[in-house]
């Protein structure tokens, strides 16, 4: 529990650093951690909210910003997930619309140039990504936070990724998922150091040109937004398509008196 946000942290810092480093003039200010999901990889145990309250924090938190002057917002998440991520550009949407809080301002939801094209399409609604609990996972809180880490990780065996199946959506929303795919005997601290530190980097280099030119926005956002049912507006398009209907169905059925001869 609580691993992606830190790792969200980590990356945070280091993609602050390294922006930092390559843009001296500007300033980099980092925000508190907002613990919200909306996926989760299992749901057997799992803290996580509706897709509206996690586009609204971040969207009234950039509000407040901006009317301080703030121009320029990303956000970070190390949950790649088909709905956290779509309801992060969302987020970004909003703010650089300006329909609320006024005043100019850009946002990109900056996770979503992580996401890989093959992991996407091979689970476009559920999270299913190669690894939960696996090296990687473990290697960041062997490093971290060691004490959280017991040394019997070293002997658990290696499960393969789980493949994206209906059976298996079912047993996700019945709260039924659970267990771990990857493998934590193979976890390295020296590995995960370098990912988080190759992951910054090319944030940071994608991010340049955002930042200094405006350009190169379409890269911050995922392809699960082009599934409908990812989207944190879903619920609110669904529920006006069936007022619509029905209001033109009533609309019909009060005014057939008037047709017949």
């Amino acid at each position: 529990m609580g691993v992606k946000l830190r790792q969200a942290e980590e990356l945070s810092k280091g993609l602050a650093n390294e922006l930092s480093r390559r843009l001296p003039s500007w300033n980099f200010i980092l925000m508190p951690l907002i613990p919200l999901s909306v996926d989760t990889h299992t749901s057997r145990i799992a803290l996580s909210v509706r897709a509206h309250v996690v586009r609204d924090a971040v969207v009234d938190q950039a509000d407040q910003l901006k009317r301080l002057g703030f121009r320029n917002f990303i956000s970070v998440s190390s949950h790649l997930t088909p709905r956290q991520l779509t309801a992060l550009e969302d987020a970004a949407r909003l703010v650089t619309s300006g329909w609320f809080g006024g005043g100019s301002a850009q946002m990109v939801s900056v996770s979503s140039a992580l996401v890989d094209s093959s992991e996407l399409w091979n689970s476009p609604l559920l999270s299913l990504p190669k690894e939960h609990g696996g090296a990687r996972d473990t290697g960041f809180m062997m490093h971290f936070n060691p004490e959280s880490v017991t040394s019997d990780s070293a002997s658990l065996p290696s499960i393969p990724s789980p493949k994206a199946s209906p059976a298996r959506l079912i047993r996700y929303f019945r709260h039924e998922l659970d267990g771990y795919w990857g493998s934590p005997a193979s976890s390295s601290v020296s590995d995960v150091k370098s990912l988080l530190s190759g992951d910054a980097e090319s944030l940071a280099t994608r991010l340049l040109p955002w930042l200094e030119r405006s350009e190169g926005k379409r890269q911050f956002l995922s392809a699960y937004g082009r599934f409908p049912v990812n989207g944190s507006f879903f619920k609110a398009y669904l529920l006006a398509a069936i007022f619509f209907v029905v209001m033109t169905f009533w609309v019909l059925w009060s005014m057939k008196d008037v047709f017949e001869p």
